[in-house]
């Protein structure tokens, strides 16, 4: 199971589930956690012929794949349909130093921009509509309360032709984007000349025109300008809002006030965009700092810049919403000036500090970045900068190059929460990087079961036969450590090496409180 070529030909795609198949069919290997794709674990599956996975008709198609594929050749993504009725994205790969095995990768297929029942845009493609939409334009938003119910109400074709009503009600004169943003929600973007166009109404007539008696369609009309706000931090503030509505299940509840509760979110949400904005502009936020251990020796190699914030909802939702408003490259640059500013000052310390993938893959971002960093590239032999996979990299051609950038300088350049998301294993492919942290989620679930733990030992053997540093985190006890040392990690993180702190000891204090351990960086 400690075959890196398994490993590597899995790190060239995005992937929900990682099968390897032999000459004979049979499966070999598998992993993930893709429940609605592929029901059973890994281990069971292990030993059967692969075309247990899929359709029928569609495992046909899957040999046929299979037969064409020659040695160092890839192929995909292909949709297939699998055994559970679930759509797939299908990627495959033939290395040649892993035999006759087929690296195969399924992936969930990334969300339409359209809504298949109404024909209206999807609650992203609607989004992505309202980013371009002009600062005069109005937002109107429509509830349809038991909308699924009512469509239970009618036969399977005249339930769908109620949905399509339903939509095209929707796509009126005037209007410049319509979108389905919950099972009951609907948006529409208008000019604001064109006035309330009864957007509601036409629903319920839609509804009325199927035979059924319309429930009360409400309806509320937001401008896109703020006094406060710019026209795309309104927009990105709106979005927020609507994916907490939609995840609180407002627009499903009939005994709401539509209108009132949104607007109050509406209004909390900006206000507290602009404490933010203030806070960030003014470095009003504290900076803790948490130490990670060689694993072998239990010296402190360097420590993790962490920001904390004094809010009721805690840091990482605070992080979580700066990122979503829009402000995390100005985050990023404010907690890098400061950390940037403790390595001056510290010449016995060497410190990592995180920044978004967000500003890593925009230009205007990262040059600000880099520039400030550019300044200080005499402190580069103990800076060490994470790029956190909170919001995934689109362009991973000009955010290698971004990477490479920061290496050139002397920076030392690593991924962090490795493994948490589907994107990953491509990034490790895509970039190249001096270490790997591997998300902390992962390293809590040794034991149990043990496919994965054989899977998280490869990728850290798939490290260190690339040359990758390795961090586990969230370790706890002398057993996690003990666990993750075994499988090849070269560091570690957590209560068990220390809390963070907000002032640097001179000298690390290890597990069981040793004493006298100097720092180094391997």
């Amino acid at each position: 199971m400690s075959n890196p070529a398994r490993f590597l030909g899995f790190a060239f795609t995005n992937a929900d589930f990682l099968f390897e198949v032999d000459a004979k069919g049979t499966i070999v290997f598998a992993a993930g956690a893709a429940n609605d794709l592929v029901r059973e674990n890994g281990d069971t599956l292990v030993g059967a012929p692969v075309g247990k996975l899929f359709n029928p008709s569609e495992a046909i198609k899957f040999a046929t794949f299979t037969k064409a594929l020659k040695g160092g050749e890839r192929a995909g993504p292909f949709q297939l349909t699998l055994a559970t009725g679930a759509q797939a994205n299908l990627a495959m790969l033939r290395l040649s130093e892993n035999g006759s095995n087929i690296s195969c990768t399924l992936a969930r297929p990334s969300r339409p921009a359209i809504d298949s029942a109404t024909g209206l845009a999807s609650r992203d493609g609607f989004m992505a509509a309202a980013r371009t939409a002009g600062g005069s334009d109005i937002l109107t938003l429509v509830n349809v309360p038991g909308l699924p119910e009512l469509c239970a109400q009618l036969p399977g074709d005249k339930a769908q032709l109620l949905m399509q009503r339903i939509g095209a009600s929707l796509q009126t004169a005037g209007i410049t984007a319509a979108g389905r943003i919950s099972e009951t929600g609907f948006g529409a973007l208008s000019p604001a000349m064109r006035g309330d166009l009864g957007l509601a109404r036409k629903v319920a007539e839609a509804i009325s025109a199927g035979g059924l008696k319309a429930p009360r369609v409400s309806e509320m009309r937001l401008g896109l300008q703020a006094t406060e706000l710019s026209h795309e931090q309104r927009l990105l503030a709106m979005r927020y809002v609507i994916d907490r509505f939609a995840e609180k299940g407002k627009f499903d509840s009939s005994d709401v006030d539509l209108a009132s509760i949104f607007t109050k979110m509406m209004e909390e949400t900006q206000r507290r965009l602009g404490d933010i904005t203030r806070k960030v502009g003014e470095g009003a936020f504290e900076i803790a700092y948490q130490p990670i251990s060689d694993l072998e020796t239990g010296k402190v190699s360097h420590y993790e810049a962490l920001a904390r914030f004094d809010n009721p909802e805690g840091t990482g939702e605070t992080v979580k919403f700066i990122e979503a408003l829009g402000i995390s490259d100005a985050f990023d640059l404010m907690v890098a000036n400061k950390v940037m500013g403790v390595i001056e000052d510290r010449s016995d310390v060497h410190i990592a500090f995180n920044i978004s993938g967000a500003t890593i893959a925009s230009p205007a971002s990262f040059g600000l970045l880099a520039g400030m960093l550019a300044r200080r590239r005499k402190l580069a032999p103990r800076t060490l900068i994470e790029i956190t996979e909170t919001s995934a990299i689109a362009d991973l051609e000009s955010a290698g190059k971004a990477i490479q950038a920061l290496r050139s300088m002397g920076f030392r350049v690593g991924l962090d929460d490795f493994g948490a998301g589907a994107a990953s294993v491509n990034y490790l492919h895509a970039f190249a990087v001096d270490f790997v942290k591997f998300d902390g989620a992962m390293i809590q679930k040794i034991g149990s079961p043990a496919h994965d733990d054989a899977f998280l030992q490869g990728l850290a053997k798939l490290c260190a036969e690339m040359q990758i540093d390795t961090i586990a985190e969230w370790i706890e006890t002398e057993a996690q450590a003990k666990a993750v040392a075994a499988m090849g990690f070269h560091h570690g993180q957590g209560k068990w090496f220390g809390a963070p702190v907000t002032e640097i000891p001179s000298a690390a204090v290890g597990p069981g409180k040793r004493r006298g351990v100097t720092e180094s960086w391997g």
